[in-house]
């Protein structure tokens, strides 16, 4: 057969004949005392270098087959020198997986398995300690990778198709380690409703100190009109309009003079958005007490940041984590104690957590600071009401004895107690809102009860109207 190797051996020398193209010859002195399994681990190594020659050539055709936009052939190429990847040196490896990944990269359907398949070609090519112009190569698809994986991401998510466009986002993450790409594939996992990655991406940006927020070196133009204002003991300037990318290229227009008053401004974080898909994951996994942990470590780190406390809130209410929920109350109100919107809030979500107590505590103490709330108003007339019911259909089971004829006289002053409390409240209601029928009626119903009937006559009269 012609690619055997035919040794044939003398008294003096072991001589290898052709293999291939490639015509070899090597004279080895022999001995009586030469081992034959030494003689055949040096076969073994003779026979490698003529192949590793033939896997170098076939990767150049590669090369040049990408670089002339012959992939078909640069694949050929590629697949001939891997069937002898076992002979090939690091730097050889290195070099077949640069060229795989630029084969790839040139390919004009690339598709998120060809970007995930360059991905992995430039980690094995990394593996295998590249030389300096190699590495350069690598640099140069990375960015070309982060460029296709962003864009076709922000494409795929933009045409709802989330679950590709999450694993696009981490291909773009993987070749740049840019942890807005993280940010956006666990937002995409967590649209896609793949609650394990979505929960998994959003803990590992947590740990890793992610914030998202970023500096932004700003300057005001020679020519704007801009004007500056006095703040306290601080000059403010209201006339940013130029934002650079870096301190230096900022620096640079300052001093030509273009540009005045510098100015830093730093965009806000997104904890508390990368906190809220955290819980929803977590909510979706049953594992609350993960989420609830990682918010309150988020809390021991800035304990007054006063965006993170209000998101905080909510989301322990989600994860009905009632301890921290109130225990947040509490801080909240000590840093802004006359705030009547933040009672409100409350007030709603106690009621929603049926701590009916603490609910009318908060619209009462919302109407204090604010009487014209609206809102607070309707809320805490609904809430009173809601009770009502409760005491009315506890009067309706009574029977006829004595002990429950006591109760049921105790039940009517809780009633009557009630009306009282409420009436005030839908009184201020109506008067805003005549045209609500309901509210009237129910106001009247309640005059008609306590026997005020002057009250009933007139707000009857207006009905009429």
């Amino acid at each position: 057969m012609a690619d055997m190797l035919e040794i044939r051996r003398s008294k003096r020398a072991l001589y290898i004949p052709k293999l291939r193209d490639e015509t070899v010859k090597f004279r080895i002195k022999l001995t009586k005392q030469t081992p034959m399994k030494k003689i055949t681990i040096l076969a073994a190594l003779l026979l490698a270098i003529p192949s590793l020659e033939a896997q170098k050539k076939e990767i150049k055709k590669a090369e040049k087959a990408v670089n002339s936009g012959y992939l078909s052939d640069a694949a050929s190429y590629l697949q001939q020198a891997k069937r002898i990847f076992a002979a090939a040196d690091n730097e050889t490896r290195a070099h077949y997986y640069v060229v795989e990944a630029e084969m790839n990269l040139a390919d004009k359907d690339l598709d998120k398995e060809g970007l995930e398949s360059i991905y992995k070609s430039l980690k094995l090519a990394s593996n295998y300690d590249p030389s300096s112009s190699l590495l350069n190569r690598i640099t140069e698809i990375e960015l070309k990778l982060k460029s296709l994986s962003a864009n076709a991401a922000t494409g795929e998510y933009s045409n709802k198709n989330f679950s590709e466009a999450a694993t696009l986002y981490n291909v773009a993450y993987q070749s740049t380690k840019d942890t807005i790409n993280l940010f956006n594939a666990a937002k995409s996992h967590l649209l896609a409703k793949e609650y394990n990655e979505a929960f998994s991406a959003y803990s590992r940006l947590f740990y890793m100190g992610y914030t998202g927020a970023k500096v932004r070196y700003t300057t005001s133009n020679v020519n704007s009109n801009s004007k500056e204002i006095s703040s306290g003991t601080r000059e403010v300037f209201t006339g940013i309009n130029e934002v650079f990318t870096s301190s230096s290229s900022r620096n640079v227009a300052v001093e030509k003079g273009t540009q005045k008053r510098t100015q830093l401004v730093t965009t806000s974080s997104k904890i508390p958005e990368l906190l809220r898909g955290l819980t929803t994951a977590a909510i979706h996994l049953n594992n609350e007490s993960a989420a609830v942990a990682i918010i309150d470590e988020a809390i021991a780190k800035k304990p007054n940041d006063k965006t993170l406390l209000n998101q905080a809130f909510h989301l322990y209410r989600q994860l009905d984590a009632k301890d921290q929920y109130i225990k947040i109350m509490d801080l909240l109100i000590k840093e802004t104690p006359n705030d009547p919107n933040l009672y409100y809030n409350f007030g709603v979500s106690s009621t929603e957590n049926n701590d009916i107590i603490r609910a009318k505590e908060f619209y009462k103490k919302t109407l204090d600071l604010n009487p014209n709330h609206e809102n607070a108003k309707l809320n805490l007339s609904i809430l009173l009401l809601d009770q009502e019911k409760v005491i009315v259909d506890e009067m309706n089971s009574l029977g006829v004895s004595t002990a429950e004829d006591k109760h049921y006289e105790e039940l009517k002053v809780k009633r009557n107690n009630l009306y009282t409390e409420v009436l005030p409240y839908l009184e201020s209601i109506v008067a805003s809102q005549p045209q609500n029928k309901d509210w009237v009626t129910k106001l009247m119903n309640i005059y008609s009860y306590l026997g005020q009937d002057t009250k009933l006559a007139i707000l009857q009269e207006k009905l009429d109207d």
